[in-house]
């Protein structure tokens, strides 16, 4: 059967932009249906790490002049009165790279996202919402419905959900999420401040007050956010109050000095979903998973999500085995899961109600920060889960940063890459149906030195999704085998 296209989108936030923009670049052919026809106006995420901006300059919202951004130095968690009980500082920026933590305007970056997707080839279709869908195993069938009450019904090789926490395609599957143990209402708002802050420093704080733990995020200027953990038996309405909003911000922020462009009381949930794939139906993003703000991983995980999936989907639509979407679950659950964790794991520390185990907590935390006054060094996200597309010594994403003058990201421009150390070593083992791009150093201290220096080989095999496919000669070894078994 002949479809309308290769992949349908079911949402144009951060997660559904950036897998049409990345498909688009490949050739797809991608259409997103988007029920909110203009881009929600408030910020919501506020936080990406560097290698989420990587994608996004990949797909060329990143370097749209519309999207503003701020380094991030990192986080500082405090005892009610202040004092410092642990600092995680972002890591140096090397020279041409990302910055490793960034605070950015989320809505100005949605724009920039949904332009990059349409400029590469995607069709957005705005105020328009998916009713129902049918997978035909060849195919799905899906029903789409305008704002103006106009019915029309597209045919997709693959189905993409992409809609969000209360996910429309994950609830008509059926699809069960495994809960984490983490549910609190918290308050977020967000203000827009008169006058630019002095003082304050470009990090995070996480205030570890068992009377009201509560977050404090500088984001871009003149942006700040506040974050207020709810204690059992509040009203959210009543919580949400002007007044109230005020009294809770005051030991921060003078009455008058800001205007409040949103509050709103969020649940901070820990869920993963049991499954990601059910034949051509896929889910990303929010749809697939949903964790606490602490580590600010949420929309970084979601693009990450679409990074696996627009290669693996576009080698499928270009003769791959359909079996090579089976990674994607594989991969990307556990590497969520871990990071779900980490974060609970933080918001257990943080919201800490009972005095007495507080009191314990900041004893424990001084008396290690004065054996040791150093900052923690944030590290990065943990590997991607195993399968057949990642050996044992593969799953990071490689170094970035420039090599002979071209960033090693456009080298590298989307396909198999092999770094090696010099001309004599022999990859002629690498299958030439994979198209690969091979390079050396051109300095000592080069990004691609970089990658092989911390892989502690000559050699280094990475994906099309920049993340290290494995090193050395059994990479190599590896990657025949995998091309062979997938068809690549």
């Amino acid at each position: 059967m002949i479809v309308d296209v290769d992949v349908l989108v079911v949402g144009a936030g951060p997660a559904g932009s950036t897998l049409a923009a990345l498909l688009a670049r490949r050739g797809v052919s991608v259409l997103v249906v988007e029920a909110d026809p203009e881009v929600y106006p408030l910020p919501r995420a506020a936080h990406l790490d560097g290698e989420t901006a990587r994608t996004l300059r990949e797909t060329g919202a990143w370097n749209d002049e519309r999207v503003s951004s701020t380094e991030n130095r990192g986080m500082d968690f405090l005892t009610a009165d202040h004092r410092l009980l642990l600092r995680m500082t972002s890591p140096a920026t090397q020279p041409g790279c990302l910055p490793n933590s960034n605070f950015f305007h989320q809505p100005s970056l949605d724009r920039a996202m949904r332009v990059a997707a349409e400029s590469r080839g995607a069709t957005l279709m705005l105020g328009a919402r998916v009713t129902g869908f049918e997978d035909h195993g060849k195919h799905v069938t899906v029903d789409i419905e305008s704002l103006d009450g106009s019915r029309s019904t597209r045919t997709a090789s693959w189905l993409v959900g992409c809609c969000g926490a209360r996910s429309f395609v994950r609830k008509t599957l059926g699809v069960t999420q495994t809960d984490l143990d983490f549910d609190e209402p918290w308050l977020v708002i967000d203000l827009l401040l008169k006058e630019p802050p002095s003082g304050e420093p470009l990090r995070a704080w996480q205030v570890c007050d068992p009377a009201r733990p509560h977050t404090i995020v500088p984001m871009l200027a003149p942006r700040k956010r506040f974050e207020f953990m709810l204690l059992p038996g509040e009203d959210p309405d009543e919580m949400n109050r002007p007044e109230v909003v005020e009294r809770l911000m005051a030991p921060y922020q003078a009455p008058g000095s800001a205007e409040i462009e949103r509050s709103a009381v969020y649940r901070f949930h820990g869920l993963i979903a049991d499954e990601w794939r059910r034949g051509r139906v896929l889910l990303a993003g929010d749809a697939a998973h949903q964790m606490p703000p602490f580590l600010g991983q949420g929309m970084c995980s979601g693009i990450r999500d679409a990074a696996n999936l627009a290669w693996k989907l576009s080698a499928i639509l270009g003769g791959a085995d359909e079996s090579l979407i089976n990674t994607y679950q594989s991969e990307r659950s556990p590497h969520v899961r871990s990071i779900i964790e980490s974060a609970v794991g933080f918001g257990r520390i943080i919201c800490t109600l009972d005095p007495d185990v507080a009191a314990s907590r900041d004893a424990a935390m001084l008396a290690a920060r004065e054996a040791d006054p150093s900052d923690r060094e944030e590290q990065g996200t943990p590997i991607v889960g195993l399968s057949e597309l990642r050996t044992e010594s593969g799953g990071r994403p490689m170094s970035d940063g420039m090599v002979g003058g071209r960033l090693i990201d456009d080298l590298h421009g989307g396909r198999w890459l092999v770094v090696r150390r010099h001309a004599g070593i022999d990859v002629d083992g690498v299958p030439a149906s994979l198209g690969a791009v091979v390079i050396e150093p051109e300095a000592a201290d080069d990004a691609a030195a970089r990658l092989l220096d911390n892989s502690g080989c000559d050699l280094v095999v990475v994906r099309p999704d920049r993340l290290v496919f494995g090193a050395g000669g059994e990479a190599l070894i590896a990657l025949a085998r995998a091309a062979e078994r997938f068809g690549l």
